[in-house]
């Protein structure tokens, strides 16, 4: 198995047992809590490369043009890996899969992968603030109870770290280093709108404090930590980092919609 990887449950109330293999070994509730799981984590991959696609060519450095090609090829790898898994499931999961490659911008699950790109600066906002929400989220889900999906996070969490990285990095040169933000269009204030855009998203897209599915995560060891622990890590996380950055951090309650 690959390193971090053990064949056992690390963490729920299935602890030391044989980890999971099949879908067939699965108890329903498992089942159903880990196919709802997945599908969130393919709708958003699929989504975030077509809010990234019309500006592969539109970066204003060639390193910026190069990462944006990578974080899409990343993101499309990504979610065919979860649409390989939802097939497993059998006719449902493979339903799933066939209608996530179908949707388009504003029909995606996830209110914040409808939100069309108005910049290269908002570009890398949402890089900066909604990548860490995914990196958490797979952060949750390493080494976990499902053998295929633990193998798979292997490579995922190092991905979207990458791409959360170069998002803070450049908002951090729009913010602080005034050729950058000449070779962007854009302002210093513009770093801190499109944070003030994407903060309330990426609290949202953790979802309700107090959720069935995220209780059932942990307790199957699906996830190591629930929705608004989850949360809570994130902001002590970015909070730090938008303010190292030298931006204000937004309001949390401003915006939100889900709680």
């Amino acid at each position: 198995m690959p390193s971090g990887i053990s064949r056992h449950v690390a963490y729920g109330e299935m602890k030391g047992m044989n980890k999971i293999e099949t879908v067939e070994q699965m108890p329903e509730e498992y089942r159903t809590t880990l196919l709802k799981i997945i599908h969130a984590l393919a709708s958003m991959e699929f989504a975030s490369v077509e809010q990234h696609q019309p500006w592969i060519n539109k970066g204003p450095t060639p390193e910026d043009r190069f990462v944006q090609a990578q974080i899409c090829a990343d993101e499309a790898h990504q979610g065919f890996i979860d649409c390989r898994l939802l097939r497993s499931f059998g006719p449902d999961g493979d339903e799933m899969a066939k209608r996530l490659l179908e949707l388009k911008l504003g029909e995606h699950p996830l209110r914040a992968f409808n939100v069309p790109f108005e910049s290269w600066t908002d570009l890398c906002g949402f890089c900066f603030l909604m990548d860490h929400v995914a990196w958490y989220h797979l952060l949750a889900m390493e080494n976990c109870s499902y053998a295929p999906l633990a193998r798979e996070m292997t490579s995922m969490v190092h991905e979207e770290r990458f791409h959360a990285s170069f998002g803070a990095r450049r908002i951090k040169d729009i913010f602080q280093d005034p050729g950058y933000g000449e070779m962007c269009g854009a302002a210093p204030q513009d770093a801190q709108t499109t944070v003030n855009k994407w903060y309330p998203h990426a609290l949202d897209t953790f979802g309700g404090g107090k959720s069935k599915f995220s209780d059932l995560a942990l307790k199957y060891g699906i996830r190591k930590w629930g929705n608004e622990e989850l949360r809570n890590m994130w902001r002590a996380d970015l909070d730090a980092q938008i303010e190292k950055i030298g931006l204000v951090v937004p309001d949390a309650d401003f915006g939100r919609q889900i709680y």
